[in-house]
């Protein structure tokens, strides 16, 4: 597999909070400390914005944890609130929020995708474990488009591992017979994303196939199904793998047909 997407500038999560949360920098590099001895912190004292550098074999990763306003990533915010139909209560548990942590990281070159994300997570679990209370966080994960509870959350990291939270997947009609899925969250961590357009079927199964295909990519193993290498259908452009999900159909969807297009309300699932 040749294909490859550039990785997006930072990695962001937005954690949603009902009440206003203060952070102890101090505290939060000791207990990273206790992930890796060689933690740098960057950016001062502030409570409200601080961060760390954590090396790697080439610059290292840069992790900024600063407050910002429950709307600081509005447009973002209503995308991920359109693509998780799964949770009922989302629009409710957002709704309450007033104020919001966000942490972010860079890396300035290409680097492992595996590195970066369990990095990442390293960063936010510590400041997550400083949160009061998590019954009433929404973690709004940018890359993927999605908006999660703390529950889900716990619950992707133990059924997945890593890359759970980390990719949605989203469904969406585009005839009266087929409709097109896609992972979205690959190409924040350096790989491409999955889509396929397939014969109305199970949505939970075409889900369930995807998050597998897109755990097999992640742990570095090849791939159980036909793929071809092309560009993303749906909106945002990148580079992404169609794959045929049903060798008996003998169906692999021709994209050439198909120009980027942004799902409209229709379209998209509530």
């Amino acid at each position: 597999m040749s294909l490859t997407a550039a990785p997006i500038p930072r990695y962001t999560v937005q954690i949603l909070l009902p009440y206003a949360q203060a952070l102890d920098p101090a505290v939060i590099h000791r207990q990273l400390l206790m992930w890796r001895d060689d933690i740098e912190a960057i950016g001062g004292t502030r409570p409200d914005h601080f961060g760390f550098a954590i090396p790697t074999h080439d610059l290292p990763l840069l992790a900024h944890v600063f407050q910002a306003p429950p709307d600081a990533y509005g447009a973002q915010l209503d995308d991920a609130l359109a693509w998780s139909p799964t949770w009922p209560e989302r629009h409710a548990a957002v709704a309450r929020c007033t104020s919001s942590i966000v942490v972010s990281m860079i890396a300035h070159r290409a680097v492992n995708h595996a590195t970066l994300l369990l990095a990442f997570l390293s960063v936010l679990d510590t400041v997550l474990g400083s949160v009061d209370d998590l019954r009433t966080a929404v973690l709004h994960w940018l890359p993927a488009q999605r908006v999660l509870s703390f529950g889900q959350y716990r619950m992707l990291r133990m059924e997945l591992g890593p890359c759970g939270p980390a990719v949605n997947v989203r469904i969406a009609p585009i005839s009266p017979t087929d409709v097109i899925a896609d992972t979205v969250g690959l190409t924040g961590l350096g790989l491409p994303d999955l889509q396929t357009i397939t014969p109305c079927t199970d949505a939970a199964a075409i889900t369930g196939k995807l998050v597998q295909l897109a755990r097999t990519m992640f742990v570095g193993d090849p791939l159980d199904v036909a793929w071809t290498e092309q560009s993303a259908i749906v909106l945002p452009c990148r580079d992404a793998l169609t794959v045929q999900l049903d060798d008996d159909t003998g169906f692999i969807a021709d994209v050439a047909r198909h120009r980027p297009w942004t799902p409209s309300a229709e379209d998209t699932p509530h």
